[in-house]
């Protein structure tokens, strides 16, 4: 083969362009901090880091819902608990006015009282978390309790209307896994005959029937319990959204570690890395300069 100073001179670049090349990858990757910046570079670990980045959008996905899941719950529990602490003040007044030695205007200011509750007992059913009612059902844009107290003159055992429905909101926290964390007004508030309950209470007072005030406080304790049943539902639920959260927390860090061995770079290996690479093209030009310098012209001078 005749080595001609042409094939030498293309050597000499191919060689410096291909050093320089190496060089640049290498100072992309301490730029970025990444080893894969295309598919090409590594398709089998690229597609195990999508992967990763995959679930961990998925897991965070799942945490925003647990998050917000966990936040309605918490205002509903603490909606439960003013209502539980109404209903044993209600007992408590009726618990006096059982009395049969009680005066007439000491029962009508009883009566008042327990009035007043149960308009309290109406706000607190229209509790709201975020601009959203939150016993109004799927209804949550509309106002679930309006109390009209002329209901009772035209028959009605309640004098509280619901305008939301049954709808059960549910949060998806895992795969597979939903739950359904809201308690609607027409379960909490009528077919437990809660504001019912109340109605009676107050009417008895008002015209001294000791029978209806006695039957009044077994439905308020009858109440007070499925009150507090449903506060140690919604707190179990709470309890396994922390579990859960938690679970899902230290599967992030798993998959985080698991990419960051696939994609980052060892800082310390890659600049020791870029310092030969930069030897080696400072070489290559060096020792390109000398070859392809001297020429016939050279010797004919």
């Amino acid at each position: 083969m005749r080595i001609t100073h042409r094939l030498v001179a293309n050597t000499v670049i191919r060689n410096i362009h291909f050093n320089l090349d190496r060089m640049h990858q290498v100072q992309n990757m301490l730029s970025t901090g990444k080893v894969l910046h295309k598919p090409s570079d590594d398709p089998i670990k690229v597609s195990r880091v999508m992967g990763y980045n995959s679930a961990l959008d998925q897991n965070q996905q799942y945490r925003r819902n647990i998050d917000s899941a966990r936040s309605w719950l918490e205002v509903t529990e603490g909606a439960l608990q003013g209502v539980n602490e109404v209903l044993q003040r209600a007992r408590e007044l009726a618990i006096a006015g059982a009395s049969g030695t009680m005066p007439e205007t000491a029962r009508q200011a009883l009566a008042k009282e327990v009035d007043e509750l149960t308009n309290v007992l109406v706000q607190l059913g229209n509790s709201s978390y975020e601009g959203r009612y939150l016993f109004a059902g799927f209804q949550t844009s509309t106002v679930p309790l309006v109390r009209d107290k002329s209901l009772l003159g035209l028959g009605e055992p309640v004098s509280v209307v619901y305008h939301g429905d049954r709808g059960r909101i549910s949060w998806e926290v895992a795969p597979s896994v939903t739950i359904k964390g809201n308690v609607d007004g027409q379960d909490l508030f009528f077919d437990s005959g809660l504001l019912e309950t109340m109605d009676r209470l107050v009417q008895g007072l008002e015209t001294g029937d000791a029978g209806a005030v006695q039957s009044a406080l077994g439905g308020l304790d009858s109440a007070i319990d499925y009150v507090l049943d449903k506060r140690a539902a919604l707190g179990a639920i709470v309890n396994g959204l922390n579990v859960l959260n938690h679970h899902l927390e230290t599967e992030n860090l798993s998959f985080t570690e698991l990419r960051s061995r696939l994609e980052d770079i060892d800082f310390a290996e890659t600049i020791m890395n870029f310092s030969v690479l930069e030897h080696l093209y400072r070489a290559s030009i060096a020792t390109g300069a000398k070859i392809i310098q001297p020429s016939l012209l050279d010797y004919l001078r």
